[in-house]
């Protein structure tokens, strides 16, 4: 793997129609709607809990972007504490409905790659189809388009549930996919043929794209959004310090460990005594 440090962006630009932004996550409640304050709108709902349907659809259409995006984040605080090896995401500084992601694959014949994708969450979420997961890097793999970079994902999620799928099982299952390879329905049917007839040619392909993963890893963003995940090549002037700070965080680590107790230590009738070791 190409050595190399990773950051964000600073410059912030406007993102593309289909990904605009519907409000603010710092936000909680407008400072006026359809020329009514929302507070005062609140206030009315207690006082008159039967509203006509006129009433509720514009009280739904008011808060509406608000639940959205209180829902996206809190997809995005359920997937930070699920630590998939090897994954990291960052939304978009310009929309909630855009995620960023890089995959380092660890093990398996896509050991070294550094697969770049984008999460496309509808615009009706969390009442919507199921989110795209689309690579950016080119991925010779059976479940993968090659010619648009799509995970096929309808095997998996035919339908999407919102009390019951989360988006962070979308990013376990493509990593999954990288691990154990499962050629029924592919959509890249000469990556699938291959696996099944000549495992050889599978593999050299395979290893096509990590090594152009590897190689492309230090190209020019393909996004000037600030959040878009960077990777600069390693600058001792820049990087030197905090490679030491870790280093030396391991070694305190490490030598911090302590044994833990024992039942009984070696030639002694005591319990719960310090091991020797």
């Amino acid at each position: 793997m190409a050595s190399g440090s990773f950051k964000k962006g600073s410059e912030a630009t406007e993102t593309n129609e289909p990904f605009k932004r519907q409000g603010s996550l710092r936000k909680v409640l407008p400072p006026k709607q359809y020329g009514e304050s929302m507070l005062s709108m609140s206030a009315k709902m207690i006082e008159r809990p039967q509203q006509s349907s006129s009433q509720t659809s514009l009280y739904k259409q008011a808060y509406s972007p608000f639940f959205q995006e209180y829902s996206i984040m809190s997809e995005y605080n359920l997937l930070t504490k699920k630590c998939l090896p090897g994954l990291y995401v960052m939304p978009s500084a310009s929309s909630p409905l855009l995620w960023f992601g890089v995959l380092f694959i660890k093990k398996g014949l896509y050991h070294g790659g550094i697969f770049r994708f984008n999460l496309e969450i509808p615009e009706t979420f969390p009442d919507c189809t199921c989110p795209k997961v689309v690579f950016e890097s080119k991925v010779f793999h059976p479940s993968i388009d090659i010619a648009t970079g799509e995970v096929f994902l309808n095997q998996t999620f035919p339908e999407w549930k919102k009390d019951v799928n989360h988006l962070w099982q979308i990013l376990e299952h493509v990593l999954q996919l990288f691990l154990s390879i499962d050629v029924k329905d592919a959509v890249n049917q000469e990556a699938s043929n291959l696996y099944v007839n000549d495992m050889d040619a599978f593999v050299n392909r395979v290893k096509e794209s990590v090594d152009s993963s590897q190689n492309n890893l230090f190209d020019e963003p393909t996004s000037s959004d600030p959040y878009y995940l960077r990777f600069n090549q390693y600058d001792e002037t820049l990087h030197k310090t905090a490679r030491e700070a870790l280093k030396s965080e391991i070694k305190t680590k490490r030598s911090d460990h302590v044994s833990g107790l024992s039942w009984v230590r070696p030639g002694s009738l005591q319990p719960f005594s310090q091991s020797s070791s």
